[in-house]
């Protein structure tokens, strides 16, 4: 019997080894590995976040709901009493629905719109959109996952058949050369590029980033292609600068790439500069200020006793820890480069301050899951961060929401509580609009709704009623 339990127990555990071993190999096929290896629960065990509703929301239109009470929260008609909001056919309704409602009291909460998150990449298997889902986040932009997989990911999520958020996806992101892995495409000429670009937009995506090694040149095709076929454009620059990105035509800059950050009259020169032009040309900054954080507190997160890890299956887990101690250089972490790195995201949380004090576009994105950025749990941090650098709680949230859908070209259907919206909320104890120490944490989530479907229901703990 021993021998029997010894060998049940160690065959996941070699299939696993064997798995992550060809993905290392041949990095093109982590993705597909990972959803396979997820499909046949060979990943190990994990906890599902509490609350979560289990199994898929299917494409039957859901029963209406009625939240009564509490707090009521959109960037376009700021803090206000919840007068009573309807929920029908999966949009936010002005009128009250005939037939069965279902009744919620959110008494001593906030109703806010569903989050955004701007800047995300996807794990592969279901475990990883199940976090963001569970954390308030019904909406991501995934700006570099293999072609296949997003849109299979996309897809599968707008039919109701994925426990997760609405996507917007840009499928692997261009770079020059040769690609090193399944989130990228190598490319080698603007033509190569330009042909990159139709290939992507006939196959489903809604947009394109581009990455390391990108010229000029072949950025101007990029985007000349991408516009031409109503594709958004993200760039994570390191030839170009945002200067010349914004001339380009860009989109929205990732990771404030292109603008220099260093201390010194020539550099704030630049930035000023870049922030000049960006403004000019509306284009957005995705600063990612909690990937920027984790890169001097990864050693920590790394640890067993960081709460997120327990919704990564157990193999996975392992995998992610060693491979995002390595993205990230964790042994570098010295006391000097500790402090190094701190300062490198207080430069940035300036930038985006001064960036948004000229009237710039400032989204919240995350870059999970870098660096051990959790999904979903650490968009919250990264909403807390917009407010460390000088937002106000509620500019943080609008960029998690309505700035968020202007930037993917939805305002009115996304990111807002206003009547046609998409039903997409959170409800979350308190006020996270308050002015007090903290405020903007929207951490405490007692129901997440996608599409007027219910997502996650905490209410009966929360001391609010449901009927």
């Amino acid at each position: 019997m021993r021998k029997r339990v010894a060998l049940g127990v160690s065959i996941p555990a070699v299939v696993v080894f064997i798995g992550i071993l060809i993905a290392l190999l041949l990095p093109s096929n982590l993705l597909t590995l990972t959803e396979a290896l997820d499909h046949l629960g060979l990943l190990g065990r994990r906890q599902r976040i509490a609350g979560l509703i289990l199994s898929p929301p299917g494409p039957d239109a859901p029963p209406a709901l009625l939240i009564r009470n509490g707090l009521l929260w959109d960037a376009a008609g700021g803090l206000r009493a919840n007068p009573g909001l309807y929920l029908v056919a999966g949009r936010i309704s002005g009128a009250e629905p005939s037939g069965k409602t279902r009744i919620i009291d959110a008494t001593g909460m906030t109703i806010l719109p569903g989050l955004i998150d701007m800047h995300v990449h996807s794990f592969g298997g279901t475990f990883g959109d199940e976090m963001m889902l569970g954390s308030g986040v019904t909406t991501a932009r995934d700006l570099g996952t293999q072609l296949a997989g997003a849109l299979r990911h996309k897809q599968e999520s707008a039919e109701g058949a994925r426990i997760g958020p609405r996507l917007f996806v840009a499928g692997p992101y261009l770079v020059s050369g040769a690609a090193t892995g399944d989130q990228e495409i190598g490319v080698s000429s603007p033509e190569a590029a330009a042909a990159l670009v139709r290939r992507f937009a006939d196959a489903g995506v809604d947009g394109i980033k581009v990455h390391s090694g990108i010229d000029a040149a072949t950025l101007r095709a990029v985007v000349a292609e991408a516009h031409g076929r109503g594709l958004w454009v993200a760039a994570h620059l390191d030839r170009v600068d945002a200067v010349q990105a914004s001339e380009i035509g860009v989109d929205t800059i990732e990771h404030a790439s292109g603008i220099d950050l260093e201390e010194g009259a020539e550099a704030d020169a630049h930035r000023e500069a870049a922030i000049v032009a960006m403004v000019g040309r509306h284009v957005a900054l995705t600063p990612t200020l909690v990937v920027a954080e984790h890169a001097f507190t990864v050693a920590e997160l790394g640890r067993p006793d960081n709460p997120a890890l327990k919704f990564v299956p157990r193999f996975m887990r392992r995998f992610w820890v060693a491979s995002q101690m390595a993205n990230a250089r964790a042994e570098e972490l010295t006391p000097p480069e500790i402090e190094r790195r701190r300062g490198r995201l207080l430069r940035l949380e300036r930038l985006v301050l001064q960036f948004h004090q000229a009237g710039g576009r400032v989204l919240a994105g995350t870059d999970t899951p870098a660096f051990l950025v959790a999904p979903g749990l650490d968009m919250h941090r990264e909403i807390e961060l917009l407010v460390v650098a000088g937002l106000s709680p509620a500019e943080a949230l609008a960029s998690a929401t309505s700035e968020a859908a202007a930037a993917l070209g939805r305002t009115g259907e996304l990111g807002g509580l206003a009547p046609g919206c998409r039903a997409d909320l959170l409800v979350v104890t308190g006020n996270p609009l308050s002015n007090e120490p903290g405020a903007a944490s929207t951490r405490d989530i007692r129901l997440v709704v996608k599409d007027g479907k219910v997502a996650l229901d905490r209410m009966s703990a929360a001391g609010g009623g449901a009927n």
